[in-house]
């Protein structure tokens, strides 16, 4: 009996070191389904069929190895949420990557259900009450959207280009961004409507091509990503960009604009009407239930980006005293776990 097949490999330790700098993190996705089955894909694709990213006798200084990790060292991961499409934030959000030295070097369209985008973010979620998770599947299911493949073109073989690209990102806090950060450019209303995501690490660009796409697909993102190494697919991307406005109506994502639209349903009884408001102005949080009594995104006639603005005002944002299973990965920990290296 066979009990393993050929293809089903692991990481080996170098390759771990170059994945994720944090032990919680290489300890969780060891075993994880979407690591193991891109890490197969990607070990194959980016060596070209050497299979020396794999464990194995192969050597593991041959040039296709150490250029297939060097690659995948220097690779980020980038998706616009559908917000972010309705919220016409996608031109923007390609000029800062092309200004900070990101080049596109696969595209592919996406769309998460509510399944997969629970595999995604499901060591950061459990922080939501039950409400917000029916929003975040309200959400993040709304359009199609788009998944780039970038190339950190100042990669300097220490700090991923992964890293840096989460690191320019920006905090989700108003109050902790810097002016340059992408969030700070795109203006997001709240912590919630962000309008991107973006891969802290090596490890999670691996596992979230396996929950973004089939093994056809990802093994097409990524064979693009080695032959256009050099390269920039800045046209297909903004290409991509066109085809998805042209299919999304733009929406503003100004609170007090949708709440106006919404209060000026002449449907919706007074009662309910004040209790919105209220809500909205700071009073009393509103249950999932309560407010799709108000205003229900199931029905056709409802504006699914206005209950969005407006739930995310109204229902509880997080459970208490709980934090992410995985903290954030930043520049700081590449260097110091490089530094602790060296010494």
């Amino acid at each position: 009996m066979h009990l393993e097949a050929a293809s089903e490999h692991l990481p080996g330790d170098a390759e771990w070191k170059a994945l994720t700098v944090s032990a919680p993190k290489s300890a969780a996705f060891r075993e994880d389904l979407y690591l193991r089955e891109c890490w197969a894909d990607t070990a194959d694709v980016l060596t070209d069929g050497v299979p020396a990213l794999q464990n194995g006798p192969t050597p593991q200084n041959s040039p296709a190895v150490q250029n297939g990790l060097a690659l995948l060292s220097s690779l980020a991961l980038l998706t616009f949420k559908c917000d972010g499409v309705a919220g016409r934030r996608m031109v923007r959000t390609l000029e800062f990557l092309d200004q900070h030295d990101f080049a596109v070097i696969a595209v592919a369209p996406i769309r998460l259900n509510r399944h997969s985008m629970r595999e995604l973010w499901r060591y950061n979620w459990h922080v939501y009450p039950i409400d917000r998770l029916n929003l975040m599947s309200v959400m993040h299911a709304a359009t199609e959207s788009l998944l780039l493949l970038l190339r950190d073109r100042r990669y300097d073989g220490v700090v991923p280009g992964a890293t840096r690209l989460a690191d320019l990102k920006g905090a989700a806090d108003p109050a902790k961004r810097r002016p340059h950060e992408l969030r700070a450019v795109l203006e997001p209303p709240n912590s919630v409507i962000n309008f991107v995501h973006v891969a802290d690490e090596p490890a999670d660009v691996v596992r979230e091509l396996a929950i973004f796409l089939d093994r056809p697909r990802r093994r097409a993102v990524l064979t693009s990503a080695r032959e256009n190494a050099e390269g920039d697919l800045m046209p297909a991307a903004l290409d991509a960009v066109r085809q998805l406005e042209q299919r999304y109506r733009a929406h503003d994502f100004d609170l007090a604009a949708a709440l106006r639209r919404v209060t000026a349903d002449p449907s919706v009884p007074a009662a309910q009407r004040d209790r919105l408001v209220s809500a909205v102005s700071d009073g009393p949080a509103m249950s999932w239930d309560e407010l799709v009594a108000v205003l229900d995104p199931a029905d056709p006639h409802t504006n699914v980006w206005d209950f969005v603005c407006v739930a995310t005002a109204v229902l509880p944002a997080k459970r208490e005293s709980l934090t992410d299973l995985l903290p954030a990965v930043t520049a700081a920990d590449w260097l110091a776990a490089t530094a602790g290296t060296a010494g």
